[in-house]
C-alpha cells in the first residue's frame, strides 16, 4: 500500500508541474470538460484529527493509490506538522495553508478551472463562504503560478458539470443569481456562456432538493448522459434487507463506527468546543429506502429533461437520503445517512478506452450493482474505496477531487 508523503520537500513545486498545468489548452477560453484524455493533475485537501472533526487523510491516500502512477497530486493542508511521519510519495505535492485557517474536504466547490490562450485561469465565484475554502484557489494560483479570475457570478463548482461540448448548471444557480442581479434567467445563461466558453444547458426546472447536480448526472462521450436512479437503487437496497439484513446491519454499525475514524470513540470536540456525536444509522435504512423512492420523479424529470433536449439518458442506480437538513443546538448541520451515488465520479479516456474511477461505500450490493451499470455502459472500472463517511457529510469522489489539468483540452 502506497502512502501519501508529506515532507517538506513536497511543497517545493518543479517547473515541470507548472508547465503540464500550463500547456495543451485551445487559445479559446474554455471551462475544463469532465470528459476527454487522460487526467495529469487533480486537486485534493486534506484536514487532520488536530483540525477538524472531519478527517479525510485514509481516503485522500485511497484517491492517490487508486489513480494512475502519472497523475500528480497537489494536496492541500492546514496543518503539516501532522503528516511528517507519512513515507515519500513523489507524486504527491504540499500545498501549506494557513494553520488557523478552516477548510473542508471539498475543492470542487470554490473555483472552477477555464483554459484561455494557452494558459489555465481560476475562476471563482463573486463569494463563497463555506469554512476557509475560498482561500483554496488564492493558494493554487500563488504556488503555480496561475491566472486568477474573481467573477461577480456566484456558483459552486458541484453545481457545474461539462461535456464535450455543453456545460451543464443546476436550476439554483441560475436562480440565485437572476435575483441577485435583477437579470432573466436567459440572461443569467449567456453570462455563464460568456464566462465558461460553452453552450450552457440549464438541469432542472424548479428548485433543486438536491443542492449539487455532481450527485445525479455525469456527461458522458458523445451525447449521452448518465442520470442517478434513486427508485432502482432503493429497489436494490430493499432487495438487500429482505435477502441480507445481516450484511445491511453490518453496513450500518460501520458508518456509525467509522465515522471518527475509531470505532471506540463516539464523542469529539471541534475547534469551537462545541461536542459532536456520531450519527445514528442503524436500522435508517427502510427510511432512507423510502426517502429515496420519493426523489425518484425530480430525477425522472431531469431524465426526461434532457432527453427532449436530445441526449441520449443512461440511468445509473443511487440511494438519496432525506435530505431535509438536521442541525445540532448551535445551529450547526448534522450529518446524514449516506448519500450512494456512483455519478460523482472521474472520467478519462485511456488509449481509446473510456474509463471511470468509482467510489465505493462498503454496501456490497450497491457497490456492485454500480460497478456493474458502468460496466455495461463500456466503461473499464476503477474502484476507489472509503467514501462512506464524505458520503454522509453529502460529497463523494469528485467533490473530493478537483481535476485541474488532462493531457489534452477537448
Amino acid at each position: 500500500m502506497k502512502t501519501i508523503s508529506i515532507t517538506l520537500f513536497t511543497i517545493l513545486f518543479t517547473a515541470f508541474c507548472i508547465a503540464r498545468l500550463t500547456s495543451n489548452h485551445d487559445s479559446g477560453e474554455r471551462i475544463l470538460a469532465d470528459v476527454g484524455s487522460e487526467i495529469e493533475v487533480v486537486v485534493c485537501s486534506a484536514t487532520s484529527a488536530r483540525t477538524s472533526t472531519l478527517r479525510n487523510s485514509e481516503l485522500v491516500s485511497n484517491i492517490v493509490n487508486g489513480l494512475p502512477d502519472d497523475v500528480q497530486v497537489l494536496l492541500l493542508v492546514n496543518d503539516l506538522k501532522s503528516f511528517e511521519t507519512k513515507s515519500s510519495n513523489n507524486r504527491v505535492k504540499f500545498i501549506e495553508l494557513p494553520e488557523e485557517t478552516g477548510i473542508s474536504i471539498w475543492p470542487q466547490d470554490p473555483f472552477v478551472v477555464v483554459n484561455f490562450q494557452n494558459h489555465t485561469r481560476l475562476v471563482t465565484p463573486c463569494v463563497f463562504d463555506r469554512e476557509d475554502d475560498h482561500i483554496m484557489p488564492l493558494h493554487l494560483a500563488e504556488k503555480l503560478n496561475l491566472e486568477l479570475v474573481s467573477s461577480d457570478l456566484h456558483f459552486e463548482g458541484g453545481n457545474i458539470v461539462c461535456g464535450e461540448e455543453a456545460v451543464f448548471i443546476g436550476f439554483n444557480t441560475i436562480a440565485v443569481n437572476s435575483d441577485l442581479f435583477n437579470e432573466t434567467s436567459a440572461v443569467i445563461k449567456e453570462r455563464f456562456e460568456k464566462l465558461f466558453g460553452r453552450p450552457v444547458v440549464v438541469v432542472g426546472e424548479s428548485m433543486q432538493e438536491i443542492s449539487h447536480i455532481d450527485l445525479i448526472i455525469t456527461p458522458l462521450p458523445g451525447d449521452h448522459i448518465a442520470i442517478a436512479d434513486s427508485r432502482l437503487g432503493a429497489s436494490i437496497m430493499q432487495q438487500a434487507l429482505l435477502k441480507e439484513p445481516a450484511a445491511i446491519r453490518s453496513f450500518e454499525q460501520e458508518c456509525e463506527n467509522q465515522f471518527f475514524g475509531r470505532a471506540d470513540i463516539t464523542t469529539i470536540s471541534d475547534l469551537s468546543g462545541e461536542s459532536m456525536h456520531r450519527p445514528t444509522v442503524v436500522h435508517q435504512t427502510q427510511p432512507t429506502i423510502e426517502a429515496s423512492i420519493a426523489a425518484a420523479d425530480q430525477l425522472d424529470v431531469i431524465a426526461d429533461q434532457m432527453t427532449r433536449a436530445g441526449y441520449k439518458v443512461v440511468r445509473i442506480p443511487a440511494l438519496v437520503p432525506d435530505l431535509t437538513p438536521k442541525f445540532s443546538e448551535s445551529g450547526k448541520e448534522k450529518p446524514n445517512y449516506p448519500f450512494i451515488t456512483y455519478n460523482n465520479v472521474l472520467l478519462e479516456n485511456q488509449n481509446g478506452t473510456p474509463v471511470v474511477y468509482l467510489p465505493q461505500y462498503g454496501c456490497k450490493r450497491l457497490d456492485n450493482a454500480g460497478a456493474s451499470r458502468w460496466a455495461e455502459l463500456g466503461f473499464r472500472v476503477k474502484t476507489i474505496p472509503g467514501f462512506t463517511t464524505s458520503a454522509m457529510y453529502g460529497g463523494s469522489l469528485r467533490c473530493c477531487t478537483k481535476v485541474l489539468s488532462r493531457k489534452q483540452s477537448l
